[in-house]
C-alpha cells in the first residue's frame, strides 16, 4: 500500500486500463474524473475539491492568517476545451514527476508506480555530467531520460498536444524587500508558531526529531506555544562530536515533550549497500543510514504519527560564515552605521580581528563573488563536464539583489534537494515547517546583515525564541557534527567503496579522475582534510545508477551522443 501515492493519466486511451491496474495494486483510490484526467491517490493525502474544476490533493492553508494559499499541494484542474493544468505548492508542495507516454501524459509521485507500465527511460548521462558539476542545483530534469520534475511553485499546462511548464511564485520580489530588525523578531516568532499551528492542527500524532539545534528546538518551542501534543526523538553517537543529547533534553525539558533516545549504531553504516527506494534523481546517502535506523526506530513506535523536522532551518536563517552581510549593506546604501555595525558582528561571528574583516571586505569589493550557482568537479574529469549548470526557473530576477541575498536564496534552493533524501521519511507524512511558504517569505525580506547582529548567526530567529527555549540552547555557537564517525567509516570500507568508484558507470564514461581517486584511496590515514565526503557522493551516485539500470530502456539521446 502506498498511503502518499500518487498516478494519473491524461490522453494515452492505451495506457488507461494499464494505469487503472497499477493504481489498483499500490492500493491507491480513484478520484472523480475531471474531463479526461483519470487520477488515483492514496489514502493518506487529504482531498478538496474548489472549484468543482479543480481537485485538490494534500494540506491546502487559506485561512486568512496569511495572504497566500501555501502548504503542501497539488492543485489538478480540468475542463472541457481547456488544458489541463497541475500545479505545486511553493517550496514543500508534494512531489511529481512526468512524462510524455502513448500520445498523452502521465503523472506520478514515487518510481515504483511506474512498474510494469512499460515506460521507456534510461539514465541520462549528460545529467550525470551537470550532477558531478554542480551538487545540489536540483532542476525539472531528472537523472532518468523523458522524465522530468514538476518543481515546487510551478504549473504544468497539456492541451493534449504541447506540454508548457511556468512558474507560479519567485523567490526574488521577497528578497527585495527589507524588513529590519526591530520589527522581524516578533514577526518571526507569530511567522512561525501560525505555521506549525497549520501543520500541527491536521494531524492526530506527531513525532519531532530533535537533534538539540537551533532549527528542531525552534520547531519544539513553536508546537509548546500551540498547546500541540509531541513526542520528540535524538539520536547520539559514541563520539562527543556527534552527541547532543544534553541540548534535546533541556529543550524537551522546556516543552514538556518525552524524549527517546537513541544510538546511533555503527554497524548500519553500509556504504556499499545502495539505496532504500527507486528515485528518478540520486537520493538516499549511505553514510547517514545509521540516522535513518535509529530515527526510523522511533517513528517505528508510532507508525500513524507525522514526523515533525528541522530541516532547512540554516537556510532559511540565512546561516553564513562570510564578509556578504557587509558587502550587502554597503550595496543597498544604507547609512555607515549598519555595514560598520555589520563588519563588527561578522568579524565576532569569525573569531577574526575587524581589520581582518575589513580586508576581505576590500577584497571582495575589487572582485565582486561570483553569484551563479558553485561548481564543485572535485575528483571528475573536468573537461567532460559542462560549463555551465542546467536552466532552473529562479535563474531571472535576481538581477538587482545584492551577493549576500543571492547567496540565501541559493541556499534554500540547494534544501529544496533534500527533502526527499532520508530513507526513513520514503512513504511518510514529513512536515519541514520551516520550509513554510509564508515563514520563507518573511525570511527572505531580512536583510543580511539582521541575520548576524551581535556576532549571531541566525540572530533574528534566536531573539525570536530566546523566551521560549533554555538560554544555553538558543545561544549556543557550536552545532553538532559527524565526521569521526563518518571518517571511520569511509576508512573501515574503502576496500569496498574502491571497485564502485573505480569500475562503476561514472569512471566508464570518462566522467572520474581515476587516478586522483585511486590514490585518496590508498592512504593510510586521513589527513584532516574531508574529501571523503566527496567520495561517498560519488559512490553514492554510483550506486543510483545501478539501482535504476534496467528499469527502463531508451536509446541515448542526442545530447548524450555529443559527449
Amino acid at each position: 500500500m502506498m498511503d502518499r501515492g500518487i498516478l494519473a493519466i491524461v490522453g494515452a486511451p492505451g495506457l488507461k486500463a494499464a494505469v487503472a491496474q497499477a493504481a489498483a495494486d499500490h492500493g491507491l483510490d480513484r478520484i472523480d474524473k475531471l474531463d479526461g484526467l483519470a487520477l488515483y491517490a492514496g489514502a493518506g493525502l487529504k482531498r478538496s475539491r474548489a472549484p468543482a474544476s479543480n481537485v485538490i490533493l494534500g494540506d491546502h492553508f487559506s485561512n486568512g492568517s496569511f495572504s497566500v494559499e501555501w502548504g503542501s499541494f497539488l492543485t489538478f484542474s480540468a475542463g472541457t476545451g481547456r488544458p489541463t493544468e497541475i500545479s505545486r505548492a511553493p517550496l514543500t508542495g508534494l512531489p511529481l514527476y512526468w512524462c510524455r507516454t502513448g500520445g498523452g501524459l502521465l503523472l506520478f509521485s514515487h518510481l515504483e508506480l511506474l512498474r510494469g507500465l512499460h515506460v521507456e527511460t534510461g539514465v541520462d548521462v549528460d545529467f550525470l555530467r551537470h550532477l558531478l558539476a554542480y551538487s545540489n542545483h536540483r532542476t525539472a530534469r531528472t537523472g532518468l531520460a523523458r522524465i522530468e520534475e514538476l518543481l515546487p511553485g510551478t504549473r504544468l499546462a497539456f492541451d493534449g498536444h504541447v506540454t508548457q511548464v511556468k512558474p507560479i511564485w519567485s523567490p526574488w520580489p521577497h528578497a527585495g524587500k527589507q524588513i529590519y530588525y526591530r520589527d522581524a523578531v516578533p514577526l518571526l516568532d507569530i511567522t512561525i508558531r501560525k505555521c506549525v499551528s497549520a501543520w500541527a492542527n491536521e494531524r492526530r500524532e506527531i513525532m519531532l526529531e530533535l537533534s538539540g539545534g537551533l532549527d528542531s528546538s525552534i520547531v519544539a518551542a513553536a508546537l509548546a506555544a500551540g498547546d500541540h501534543g509531541f513526542a520528540a526523538a535524538t539520536i547520539a553517537t559514541a563520539s562527543p562530536d556527534g552527541d547532543e543529547r544534553r541540548y534535546a533534553r533541556a529543550v524537551a525539558e522546556r516543552c514538556g515533550a518525552a524524549l527517546a533516545e537513541y544510538l546511533h549504531d555503527d554497524s548500519e553504516l553500509d556504504l556499499a549497500a545502495g539505496p532504500r527506494f527507486l528515485s528518478p534523481r540520486p537520493a538516499t546517502y549511505g553514510v547517514l543510514a545509521g540516522i535513518d535506523a535509529a530515527l526510523g526506530a522511533a517513528t517505528a513506535q508510532l507508525p500513524g504519527a507525522s514526523i515533525f523536522t528541522g530541516i532547512g532551518g540554516d537556510n532559511v536563517f540565512a546561516i553564513t560564515r562570510s564578509i556578504l552581510p557587509v558587502i550587502d549593506a554597503l550595496k543597498t546604501r544604507e547609512p555607515i552605521r549598519r555595514p560598520a555595525a555589520a563588519l563588527r558582528d561578522c568579524a565576532r561571528l569569525c573569531d577574526v580581528t575587524v581589520w581582518h574583516a575589513a580586508r576581505a571586505v576590500f577584497r571582495h569589493w575589487r572582485r565582486p563573488p561570483a553569484t551563479g550557482w558553485p561548481r564543485d568537479d572535485d575528483y571528475s574529469c573536468r573537461s567532460a563536464l559542462p560549463d555551465a549548470p542546467l536552466p532552473h526557473i529562479w535563474d531571472h530576477g535576481g538581477e538587482r539583489i545584492p551577493p549576500g541575498k543571492i547567496r540565501h536564496v541559493q541556499s534554500i534552493q540547494r534544501i529544496l534537494d533534500f527533502l526527499d533524501r532520508p530513507g526513513r521519511w520514503y512513504g511518510r507524512d514529513v512536515v519541514a515547517p520551516l520550509l513554510s511558504q509564508p515563514v520563507v517569505e518573511l525570511c527572505l525580506s531580512i536583510p543580511g546583515w539582521q541575520w548576524v547582529a551581535g556576532g549571531h548567526d541566525r540572530a533574528a530567529a534566536r531573539a525570536a525564541f530566546a523566551p521560549r527555549l533554555p538560554e544555553f540552547v538558543v545561544w549556543r555557537r557550536n552545532k553538532g557534527r559527524l565526521e569521526t564517525l563518518c571518517a571511520k567509516a569511509f576508512m573501515e570500507q574503502r576496500a569496498r567503496l574502491r571497485p564502485i568508484l573505480l569500475e562503476g558507470r561514472l569512471a566508464r564514461e570518462g566522467l572520474l579522475d581515476r587516478e586522483r581517486i585511486e590514490a585518496y584511496l590508498a592512504r593510510e590515514r586521513l589527513a584532516g582534510d574531508y574529501d571523503y565526503f566527496r567520495l561517498l557522493e560519488l559512490a553514492d551516485i554510483e550506486l543510483w545508477v545501478a539501482s535504476v539500470e534496467g528499469f527502463g530502456r531508451v536509446p541515448a539521446s542526442l545530447a548524450q551522443r555529443a559527449y
